[in-house]
């Protein structure tokens, strides 16, 4: 697709720009007051609705940190230009993911002062801009606070939630590479699903609200792809109902993520913590007891052969 709008005509590419427009506008809905917003709600029944809550003046990072010491106006106005410049793209991140994702819904909700969205934002206890929420049937999932790491917070929650498509999966709905499993039934479906010992099940414990959970899913997403022949993935989110609630009783789950590692449905070992490094490394470890050796790299694309040339420059350089 990049290069077909590498070489797009000056009136293609207004057409396409004015195309996307349009859709967004279509797909990203701005609510004004909050019954507009549980109207949305509704309107999306089972689809999750992504609500980004937006300022054209503020843009705050979120952190606890104390802000810089600026004494200069020349410097308050680089820093404020610079912030603006992370919301606004925030704001195309999301327009984009709003064209991908059909079966999302998108609310927009813009603080200009007025007395109808300022309730509106004290109803959602928006108390930092820009924040984003995810909502499904009325209930709210998750929020990101601030504008720090939001552009990866709008994937990874879109990962998390809506089982969307993207770069990391390959392409394909994270469900479809991770299994979900919200019952005892579907535990004992994912661990007698594979009988070789040699390859490692590995069950991600996690709760629907917990941050740690949501930043590590991705890893664990592309983990399922890299690991693939070597080890199955399942994810069991522990507050969905009362037989996933039971299952955390059951392995006595103290802290989240958890993740048990089986091999032929038998325990052999657990890692907790959201550090992607420290998981694939545990993961690893596993293998490397049994004695196994860690899958190959994935293929890239093909090294061009070096000329004579290039490989003298090479030795040279190195000598």
């Amino acid at each position: 697709m990049a290069g077909n709008r590498a070489n797009e005509a000056p009136e293609e590419r207004m057409e396409r720009q004015l195309r996307e427009s349009a859709e967004v506008e279509e797909r990203v809905v701005s609510v004004d007051t909050e019954e507009e917003f549980l109207q949305a709600l509704d309107d999306a029944g089972h689809k999750l609705v992504v609500v980004e809550v937006q300022s054209e003046r503020v843009c705050e990072t979120g952190m606890d940190e104390p802000e810089p010491e600026l004494h200069w106006k020349l410097d308050v106005e680089q820093e404020q230009a610079r912030r603006m410049a992370k919301c606004a793209a925030v704001k195309h991140t999301i327009q984009r993911t709003a064209r991908e994702c059909p079966d999302v819904s998108f609310l927009y909700l813009e603080t200009d002062g007025s007395p109808e969205r300022e309730a509106l934002v004290q109803k959602l206890g928006v108390k930092v801009l820009p924040t984003l929420q995810f909502y499904r049937e009325g209930k709210l999932l998750w929020e990101h606070k601030g504008v720090m790491q939001m552009e990866a917070g709008v994937g990874e929650g879109m990962m998390y939630y809506g089982d969307t498509p993207t770069v990391t999966s390959g392409g394909a709905t994270p469900s479809s590479l991770v299994a979900d499993i919200t019952s005892r039934a579907g535990l004992q479906q994912f661990l007698t699903a594979e009988s070789d010992p040699k390859v490692l099940q590995v069950l991600n414990v996690a709760l629907t609200s917990a941050g740690p959970c949501i930043k590590v899913f991705p890893a664990v997403v592309a983990l399922s792809r890299t690991f693939k022949g070597f080890a199955t993935f399942g994810r069991l989110v522990g507050d969905v109902n009362g037989d996933t609630r039971g299952m955390l009783k059951d392995f006595n789950i103290v802290e989240v993520p958890t993740f048990i590692f089986f091999r032929a449905g038998k325990e052999v070992g657990r890692h907790v913590g959201s550090s992607r490094g420290d998981l694939i490394g545990q993961i690893l470890l596993q293998q490397e007891r049994e004695g196994l050796s860690p899958p190959p790299p994935p293929v890239t694309a093909k090294a061009k052969p070096r000329s004579r040339a290039g490989m003298r420059r090479g030795r040279t350089a190195q000598q």
